[in-house]
């Protein structure tokens, strides 16, 4: 039997939505191309995600390279989403600017997250843990990919802009 253990101090149990989203085809283009491109690419990426995001009542608490992982309150979740939707589309005409081909896979799942700041003192930073972050990022589908629970937070006319996939039961944008 494991022992109950507490949240750590300054952090705290909420329910978020979690988005994780990365392009595809990353690998296959950023070995053939220069270094300098690539993160030329990768700053205008992280700063049309930013506008879309956090324009929206977002957060984006980290990038791995073509990778992101950002946050939202469900009062917001419906924006975030839609948001979302247009960062997958204008990501693709970006890359394609760039000379890349890819496009912008996302998934997203709404459950209880610990928030808070993590790490050692000096490199310490804003994160989220739990079960609906590893969700979250084993949805696994390309395109826009929501969760149940993410879909349950959209309106009824949102909802009609999404097909419904199983097993298991996921949502995919269809445009």
């Amino acid at each position: 039997m494991t022992e109950h253990v507490s949240v750590p101090a300054g952090c705290k149990t909420e329910t978020l939505g979690v988005t994780f989203f990365d392009l595809s085809r990353m690998m296959e283009w950023s070995s053939s191309e220069e270094d300098a491109r690539i993160a030329s690419f990768f700053q205008s990426f992280y700063a049309l995600s930013a506008k879309h995001l956090e324009g929206a009542g977002g957060r984006i608490v980290k990038f791995i390279g073509d990778a992101g992982l950002a946050v939202f309150g469900t009062d917001v979740a419906e924006a975030v989403i839609f948001a979302l939707c247009d960062l997958a589309s204008e990501a693709r005409t970006l890359a394609a600017g760039f000379g890349f081909d890819t496009y912008l896979n996302i998934n997203v799942h709404v459950g209880p997250v610990v928030t808070g700041t993590f790490g050692a003192s000096d490199a310490a930073h804003y994160d989220v843990i739990g079960k609906t972050v590893n969700v979250a990022a084993r949805l696994g589908r390309r395109g826009v990919t929501l969760s149940a629970q993410a879909f349950r937070c959209l309106s009824d006319e949102g909802r009609r802009r999404f097909n419904k996939i199983k097993p298991p039961v996921t949502y995919r944008f269809r445009g």
